[in-house]
């Protein structure tokens, strides 16, 4: 088992000690979010949930807990290797640390064990791939995003989260000719998962779901395949939109905010309005529900021009992170 890093100013490191644990994990998150402007709320049963489906981590072995007077003031994991449709390996990590601890070494420490842990890995499960580290961090988190350079990692790609207030008008975009818009209920979520597999292999950074990854998705709090907006062609998924509410979220941060994702186009149905089609839908939808806004996550330099299509629907960025990407071979 990977060594753990040495005390630092009253701070110990300790591995997972089991879901009690995620009691500490989610309170600093929200802590950590407040701080730094991020605009997002966990939730234990979230917490719990996702890291109760992961793929290719270890909780026991991959997981680094950093204590002060028996309180979790950081953590970070490792997600093993993430093997690319590209063919890369990615050593992927991510982690936070509680505001009062900051600037002392303790993210710069758990950056460090989080590569020896991936090197460790490698060891354990060689391939002829290329591998590269990855780290995570938004804009606004200044600290998390000076440990990774400090280490020797360059932004790579820019993520975005953008929203769009129901209060502007909302132009018609009706599906084109061909498609319509039918109603899905639970027993349509595997085609649904699929089709968004398909839809987003040629992506930048797309991995293949696991069958862990596919019961993670059904079992998301936010399910709500009565708010999906799915066009088919014939018997076939062409694009969707699987809308969702996030209420516990909404009510934390105090909005009334629904979330237009996983949105998706079949090749043969690209560029044609499809996805216009069904997010206006959708927008319709929320603004009946008596939402005042819509929000949604994109990568800037999405191939199908994502972007630029949310932007001409009136979504502006409200927030990015970066990925961030260092040589395996750097030490």
């Amino acid at each position: 088992m990977t060594a753990l890093p040495s005390p630092i100013d009253g701070v110990l490191f300790r591995h997972f000690g089991g879901d009690d644990d995620f009691v500490g994990m989610v309170a600093l998150l929200n802590t950590s979010s407040r701080h730094d402007g991020v605009d997002r709320h966990d939730t234990l049963e979230d917490l719990t949930h996702n890291y109760r489906h992961l793929t290719n981590c270890d909780l026991d072995t991959d997981l680094l807990i950093a204590e002060r007077d028996h309180e979790v003031v950081a953590y970070r994991r490792v997600l093993w290797w993430i093997e690319e449709a590209t063919g890369d390996r990615v050593l992927a990590h991510v982690g936070w640390v509680h505001p009062e601890i900051r600037q002392r070494g303790v993210g710069a420490a758990m950056v460090r064990w989080s590569e020896s842990r991936l090197r460790d890995v490698v060891a354990e499960h060689p391939s002829d791939r290329k591998h590269v580290f990855e780290g995570w961090a938004e804009a606004v988190e200044r600290e998390a995003t000076a440990d990774l350079i400090e280490a020797g990692y360059e932004i790579t790609e820019t993520y975005a989260e953008m929203q769009r207030s129901l209060a502007d008008p909302i132009d018609d975009h009706p599906l084109p000719a061909g498609l319509e818009i039918r109603q899905v209920t639970s027993s349509d979520r595997r085609a649904v998962w699929e089709a968004d597999q398909e839809a987003n292999r040629d992506h930048v950074g797309f991995t293949p779901g696991t069958e862990t990854d596919y019961e993670g998705f059904v079992g998301l709090r936010t399910m709500a395949p009565e708010l999906w907006k799915v066009a088919f062609d014939g018997d076939r998924i062409a694009g969707q939109v699987l809308n969702y509410v996030d209420s516990a979220e909404n009510e934390a941060l105090g909005r009334l905010r629904g979330w237009t994702e996983w949105i998706s186009t079949q090749r043969p149905w690209r560029n044609k309005g499809v996805a216009k089609a069904l997010i206006t839908e959708s927008m319709r939808m929320f603004e009946g529900m008596g939402m005042t806004e819509v929000g949604l996550g994109v990568h800037t330099t999405n191939p199908t021009g994502a972007y630029q299509l949310y932007e001409g629907l009136g979504y502006s960025v409200t927030s990015e992170t970066h990925e961030f990407r260092k040589s395996f071979e750097s030490q």
